[in-house]
């Protein structure tokens, strides 16, 4: 079953909870929560608000 767009989470790691907050206000992403990332050497997984995005098609879209 699909989430409903208001429970979606769009997750990224990051090296410490500074570039969660540098993501948010780059992207205009809203800042859910931080929790801690065991897969060194990315030490937090930035959870957002909203559909999963991906880096990469940012990079592409900016490519064209």
């Amino acid at each position: 079953m699909e989430q409903e767009q208001s429970e979606q989470e769009n997750v990224h790691s990051a090296t410490d909870p500074q570039k969660c907050r540098e993501m948010e206000s780059r992207y205009g992403w809203k800042l859910k929560r931080i929790r801690t990332n065991k897969d060194l050497p990315l030490e937090v997984d930035c959870i957002f608000h909203g559909e999963q995005t991906s880096f990469q098609d940012l990079w592409h879209d900016n490519q064209e």
